[in-house]
């Protein structure tokens, strides 16, 4: 400790003061002797009036607490200079930053503040101050917590005279005192944050943990000292944390348990229960919180993987209620948050309020991060405002400039504008140029990988030379999320029609590489949850992974460590699910073992991980050795806490149990309560389009299956209209749809005895549908059969009634999707789709890829005597033309 200080001085010696890199205008700045400048600083002394009457003192502080501008405050410093005390320039210093922090960012005036001359012999008079022997350390600290946040550099003198001062007086600082001390730490920097005063610091406040009462001061000091705290001490401090929670309902200052939120986040701890009590704290205040809390609360949140819904849903109607009537009337400095947090998940025309509030108010600078905060906003609320995306490119201008180029607004400028179809070609250009340039020139392999993938993406269609090369260079340096990232970037360059042969086979060659590197890779991995985090990480970089090289690699490491599944977690168990999953292998000896796993650990599995692992099974269609036990289980573990189940929950499951036949009463009707469906719609209501298109589209199939499935429940069908709004698109016949309508054609005799795309009762598309007759000859299709009118959007009535004995017959073309990867096993939904058009009575015909497209069928004449071959399969006859 002692040599640290002593370091300190010794580079300090000869620092001036300084204000944000511009030195303060003092009459000895430009002497010749350093030493004697360094010297006048450390001893200047004034002569101090001593016969101040108490009432004048007061006075004084009054005058103080009735200003409301800075020049005032330093009018009164210099005309009361030899009249103030210790406590009057600590109170002067507090109300100067009292007025900075009441304002907007952008109206603050902190240049003003360190430019004037009497800031300098402020600064003077607190140097006198600490020369003094009696200076406590209350002054100390203030002043050092103020000047810092006033923007005083951390090399001047005074900095490192109070600093110095606060160092040696650790162990007699009270805990308001030491927290405020870690505060400036941390918020001067790493020069002083990461020194080793930290470490005297948090031996200091592990000491004394016992004597901290309340939350405010216990929150700086958790903040201060997340980075740098062992896991030993985390705990203790959680557990504090968690303790001084209970009592602090009265605390009525949010920032407070912010920060511990933050420094949750910090040290990388989800513990659920101290989250729970954040939680319900934030909804008992929720009406003190302004939208740069509500942002920081939010972006810890996200970071820690935490999800609250009712907190979600308090913190959309509050932010709402934030949003000014007035455009003029808002913090400029408060839109990036506001748009974070409020635009993707506020209604449409809450978001064009705020598109204009952005395009009218934001300033002509921003800085780094809040570029970077307002790009990741309109990404997710997927603007397609030109104008304001025209403003925040000129905003993104000074970030891209070769000569100080600024990462983060690059690399997200590039995502958000190519997400919104942004067309200025020359603002594009200049963006893969700057790209381009850091990729040629960083050696950090997380930057590489990021700004190959943000190249793929913008126009160009090629990856220049040089980056090819350092990316193959590299390829030992990256992890595997980085090669997903690479991975996911090479195929869409590879699959570009525009990028040129030359650059097509350097980009394939990579591709190998980039291949080869991760499965030599996967063979050093030890351990399963090393298996899954490297699966996992690698799938969420690059999604199309699983059709190429990785799949039998991952099967095998499965076969060889199955005996260690009783080990893991509900987690490591959902995450194993999760990959079988998404690669759609259908792999008998492992599924069986998750589900074995899965039942002797089924009361610890949470609700989102039955999900996972439930899902598979459904989506699969595959029945594991221990069904009856299995799924048994599963609906137990379901049933006991259904009401407590999160409703985009139980609608998933609800759709699993659907697909495997195994759906209970119980959960049909909590689904199908009214109750239950309100607050769905409220959940849907406050949900991001995508996710609420992909929910509402689940509870329709559920819907659909238990009309069809399971009719003694008694549950109508509500999804009429909702479906017809769905099927108003009309769909498009790929290539090989239009061959089978071709053949199909001239097998039953022409187009009238075939009808393309048809939509079932219940709203599930059939690819084609003929009518035949017991003896095998095809009826014409609009005479026969209601069918929708996708132009008038309704029903159309057939003209003639269908004979007892004719067939319905639905024609299905199934290509490799329907299919699991490694077997001619169909999917879930295509096998329930199957069961629900043959409860509607028809006949269901498929036509597997693997059949159509064999060496077998390579022939018009092949194709239409098998289509042939099914059709009399099917009715049981010979099939002949259509009645004539």
């Amino acid at each position: 400790m002692n040599r640290a200080l002593r370091l300190l001085v010794s580079h300090s010696r000869f620092v001036l003061p300084t204000f944000r890199g511009t030195p303060f205008r003092t009459p000895y700045m430009y002497s010749s002797n350093p030493q004697r400048v360094t010297c006048r600083y450390l001893c200047l002394a004034r002569t101090q009036t001593s016969n101040v009457t108490t009432e004048e003192k007061d006075r004084l502080i009054e005058r103080i607490d009735s200003f409301e501008d800075h020049s005032e405050i330093l009018n009164f410093l210099h005309e009361n200079e030899r009249s103030l005390t210790p406590v009057h320039i600590s109170k002067a210093l507090d109300a100067l930053w009292l007025i900075q922090s009441q304002k907007d960012r952008y109206q603050q005036s902190f240049d003003a503040v360190g430019n004037s001359p009497v800031f300098g012999k402020v600064c003077e008079m607190v140097l006198q101050q600490l020369g003094g022997e009696k200076v406590d350390n209350e002054f100390v600290i203030s002043s050092l917590y103020v000047l810092s946040r006033l923007g005083l550099e951390a090399s001047n003198v005074l900095m490192q005279q109070l600093f110095l001062k606060g160092c040696r007086s650790l162990d007699e600082l009270d805990i308001p005192q030491l927290s405020k001390f870690v505060a400036t730490l941390r918020y001067i920097g790493p020069m002083y944050y990461r020194s080793p005063v930290m470490a005297e610091v948090i031996e200091v406040v592990c000491r004394r943990l016992g004597e901290i009462t309340h939350i405010r001061e216990f929150s700086q000091l958790m903040i201060g000292m997340a980075r740098l705290s062992s896991p030993d001490l985390n705990q203790q401090l959680v557990e504090k944390a968690a303790e001084l929670m209970v009592d602090c309902e009265d605390d009525r200052n949010p920032n407070n348990v912010g920060r511990i939120l933050r420094a949750l986040n910090i040290m990388k701890t989800k513990h659920r229960q101290l989250l729970e009590m954040i939680s319900r704290y934030f909804l008992a205040v929720m009406d003190e919180l302004d939208v740069h809390t509500i942002f920081r609360i939010k972006d810890a949140a996200k970071d820690l993987g935490y999800h609250n819904r009712a907190l979600e849903e308090a913190f959309r109607r509050r932010l709402l209620s934030l949003v000014p009537d007035s455009h003029d009337s808002f913090r400029k400095s408060m839109i990036p948050c506001l748009l974070w947090c409020l635009g993707p998940v506020a209604p449409t025309g809450v978001k064009r309020n705020l598109e204009t509030l952005a395009l009218r108010q934001l300033p002509d600078h921003i800085q780094e991060m809040e570029l970077v905060t307002l790009l990741q906003a309109l990404e997710a609320m997927r603007c397609r405002n030109q104008n304001l995306l025209q403003k925040v490119a000129r905003l993104v201008q000074p970030h891209i400039n070769l000569e100080d180029v600024k990462l983060k607004p690059v690399l997200q400028s590039a995502k958000t504008f190519m997400a919104a179809g942004y067309d200025d070609q020359a603002f594009l250009a200049q963006l893969r140029y700057t790209l381009v340039s850091v990729a040629g020139s960083t050696f950090k392999p997380p930057v590489v990988a990021e700004c190959v993938n943000c190249l793929s993406q913008l126009p160009g269609g090629r990856l220049e030379d040089a980056v090819v090369k350092k990316i193959d260079a590299m390829l030992p340096q990256f992890t595997f999320a980085e090669l997903g990232l690479i991975t996911q970037s090479l195929r869409t360059l590879t699959t570009n029609t525009t990028v040129q042969k030359a650059n097509q086979r350097a980009l394939s060659d990579l591709f190998r590489n980039v291949n080869a590197t991760v499965i030599e890779r996967l063979h050093h991995v030890t351990t399963f949850r090393t298996l899954q985090k490297v699966v996992l990480s690698y799938y969420v970089e690059s999604p199309a992974w699983t059709s190429t090289f990785l799949i039998d690699e991952i099967v095998k490491w499965y076969e060889r460590n199955l005996g260690e599944v009783d080990r893991l977690t509900g987690n490591n168990l959902a995450s194993w699910a999760m990959v079988m999953s998404r690669t759609r292998v259908q792999h008998g000896l492992i599924l069986d073992t998750l589900a074995n796993t899965a039942v002797r650990k089924i009361h610890t599995l949470q609700n989102d991980h039955l999900l996972t692992i439930l899902s598979v099974f459904g989506f699969l269609n595959y029945s594991p050795t221990n069904a009856d036990e299995f799924f048994g289980a599963c609906v137990d573990a379901i049933t006991k806490k259904l009401w407590t189940i999160q409703p985009y929950i139980l609608i998933r499951l609800a759709y699993s149990l659907a697909l495997l036949q195994q759906l209970p009463a119980d959960v049909v009707k909590r689904v199908f309560q009214v109750k239950f469906l309100e607050q769905l719609d409220t959940y849907l209501e406050r949900s991001k389009d995508h996710h609420n298109a992909q929910l509402r589209d689940t509870l329709m199939r559920v819907n659909r299956a238990v009309v069809l499935e399971y009719p003694e429940y008694d549950i109508p069908w509500f999804h009429g209209q909702y479906c017809s709004e769905v099927a108003k698109k009309v769909p498009v016949l790929d290539g090989v749809e239009k061959q089978i309508q071709e053949v199909l054609t001239d097998v039953l005799g022409g187009p009238e005895f075939v009808r393309s795309k048809v939509i079932s009762p219940y709203f599930q598309t059939i690819d084609f549908e003929c009518y035949l007759t017991e003896e095998g000859s095809a009826l014409p299709c609009v005479e026969y059969g209601d069918f929708w009118n996708r132009a008038e959007g309704c029903w159309q009535k057939a003209t003639k009634p269908l004979p007892p004995t004719a067939h319905r017959v639905a024609i299905d073309y199934q290509d490799a999707r329907d299919y699991c990867r490694n077997s001619q096993h169909l999917l879930g939904h295509v096998a329930m789709r199957k069961r629900h058009l043959e409860i509607l009575g028809c006949t269901v015909i498929q036509i597997p890829h693997f059949e159509w497209n064999s060496m077998k069928l390579a022939t018009e004449e092949s194709w239409k005597e098998y289509l042939q071959q099914k059709l009399s399969a099917a009715v049981g006859k010979s099939v002949t033309r259509g009645q004539q």
